[in-house]
């Protein structure tokens, strides 16, 4: 009913969604690149805070940091670029169970956030994301 109402007046089209999702899913890659380069190499600096609730540093070398001896960010970098060649090709349903599997994704994180009793801002970041990427691409699904 309420996307019913935005695309009758013009306010929110399909065409809309994917600029968005797409300009999430570039933000995305860069944030899991970023922090991809970070586990790789020593001497890239990590801009976050490194003491109390916020501490990036902490998280991102736990043992939650790494899933099948993978990193995360590693995971993170093959999702946005995933996203980034599904939303290209527009495929739809691709999209929503790709997002799907994104939020598993952010549940673990949340959970090892939770486990540590710390956060990480890049983390946060990239869970908004997921989560922001799901909603459109459900939302994409209903238009016509």
């Amino acid at each position: 009913m309420y996307s019913d109402f935005l695309a009758q007046h013009k306010l929110w089209n399909g065409r809309d969604i994917r600029s968005i999702e797409f300009y999430l899913a570039i933000v995305g890659l860069v944030i899991a690149a970023y922090l991809t380069i970070y586990h790789y190499s020593a001497s890239v600096p990590l801009a976050c805070p490194d003491s109390g609730t916020v501490d990036c540093a902490y998280v991102l070398t736990s043992s939650f940091s790494m899933l099948f001896g993978i990193p995360i960010a590693l995971y993170g970098l093959a999702f946005f670029a995933m996203e980034i060649l599904l939303i290209l090709f527009d495929w739809k349903w691709d999209l929503l169970y790709l997002n799907a599997l994104g939020i598993t994704f952010v549940v673990y994180l949340l959970y090892a956030e939770y486990e540590l009793g710390k956060i990480c801002i890049y983390c946060t970041a990239v869970h908004i994301l997921v989560i922001s990427l799901l909603i459109l691409s459900a939302l994409n699904l209903r238009r016509k």
